[in-house]
């Protein structure tokens, strides 16, 4: 059976505590602010109608308002907000054409249990719609590097299926490394400097893949029991959509397949109709919704209504984690959730004041229950520095931050 963490557990040995997880969720085509930052800063900040959802959490989130990015011009801003939200590239520095992407925040933090998690990443995202409608550059905020996107996947059975379905008949008893040794050796004899360290780097890559793959076998001999069903496929209420994709990154967490996940909410700027069930009786066009709430009341309340909807899921993961207990603790203690978007007004295309909600407590290190307003300008990178720092990635800077953010 795959077992959550347990006191007997590697995790429990000596008294260590459980790992760190950190889970990303991105809200597209920006917010309506008026309707979403509080007024009032500390422990006893009332909710806006916004974030009146996250009543029942309210003690496991902090809210942060006055956090910016910097636009760099040549570029569509919604094909930006998006896919430059957790890069860690300065915005004058251009690395993908003419976009600042370089590793994004999830990747940096995963390299650093590439050899401790079957899975360094994972990469969701709740858009039902077949075909290309957009560029890469709106279907995804995670990146291995300049112009290579981690490609996020969209049907909750198949994300099921690729962290739980594993078939392991006729597995390989013997490494291929240990079957080339010999002529390894040899080949590496007839190179130069540059080559032999090009192999070396090679074959280390392999082992690493053939020491996940035994990690994975291990795992398929154990498995009886799954804390949740294979999904059919994805729902047509989008409500259970993406709380299904929830449940799938709370097990996968919680069974420490992975330490670090992605999920949007939806691609930025497609103009496809999406039915927020409770809330409309028809499919709505967000994006188009966005760019007539200045001037239509009725596009404005529509605008306020799926932004509370969206906050909601995000309260039903968010106690989703709480209700797993690990340790002395839950999972949400030993976790921390980012729910944000790369627009501060979906309208007016502004990367400034942008919404920033945070939940868990990351082992003490962050201090929730409280709404904080940073100083105006603060730059966004200032809480990837952080939250990198809390993964003990070692950066002085991260993007274009100017420190750390205090947290605690």
């Amino acid at each position: 059976m795959l077992l959550p963490w347990l006191e007997a557990s590697a995790f429990g040995k000596g008294g260590a505590k459980p790992p760190l997880r950190t889970g990303f969720f991105y809200l597209q085509n920006g917010i309506v602010p008026d309707a979403w930052h509080p007024t009032t800063e500390g422990t006893d900040y009332e909710l806006t109608p916004t974030l009146e959802p996250l009543a029942p959490v309210r003690d496991e989130v902090t809210v942060i308002s006055g956090l910016d990015r910097v636009f760099g011009g040549g570029t569509d801003v919604h094909a930006q907000c998006g896919s430059c939200w957790l890069t860690s590239s300065p915005p004058d520095v251009k690395l993908a054409g003419m976009l600042p992407i370089d590793a994004t925040l999830d990747q940096v933090i995963a390299t650093q249990y590439r050899e401790e998690t079957i899975f360094p990443s994972l990469e969701l995202t709740c858009n039902s719609f077949e075909g290309d409608k957009e560029a890469k550059y709106f279907r995804t905020v995670s990146w291995y590097g300049p112009g290579s996107s981690a490609t996020p996947e969209n049907n909750p059975r198949t994300v099921y299926r690729r962290l739980f379905g594993i078939d392991w008949a006729d597995p390989i008893e013997r490494s291929i490394l240990d079957v080339v040794s010999d002529d390894a050796k040899t080949l590496r004899r007839q190179l130069g400097a540059l080559d032999q360290r090009k192999v070396d780097e090679y074959f280390e890559s392999v082992r690493s893949i053939e020491r996940r793959m035994d990690q994975l076998e291990k795992r398929a001999r154990e498995q009886k029991d799954i804390p949740m069903s294979e999904p059919a496929g994805m729902p047509a209420e989008r409500s259970a959509y993406i709380q299904m994709m929830g449940d799938l990154i709370a097990v996968a967490f919680q069974l420490d397949l992975t330490r670090v996940a992605t999920m949007m909410f939806g691609p930025e700027r497609w103009n496809a109709p999406q039915l927020y069930d409770g809330v409309f009786d028809k499919p709505q066009v967000h994006h188009t919704l966005t760019h007539a709430m200045d001037k239509k009341a009725d596009a404005l309340a529509k605008v306020k209504a799926i932004d509370r909807f969206r906050v909601a899921q995000f309260a039903y993961i968010v106690e989703k984690l709480r209700s797993i207990s690990e340790g002395e603790g839950t999972l949400l203690d030993h976790s921390v959730l980012v729910l944000g978007a790369g627009l501060g007004n979906g309208n007016r295309h502004n990367y400034d004041h942008l919404p920033v909600v945070l939940a868990g407590r990351a082992h003490g290190a962050v201090s929730p229950g409280r709404f904080v307003r940073t100083p105006e300008g603060t730059p966004l990178a200032n809480l990837w520095l952080s939250l990198a720092g809390m993964h003990d990635v070692e950066r002085d800077r991260f993007a274009d931050s100017t420190g750390p953010l205090s947290l605690a």
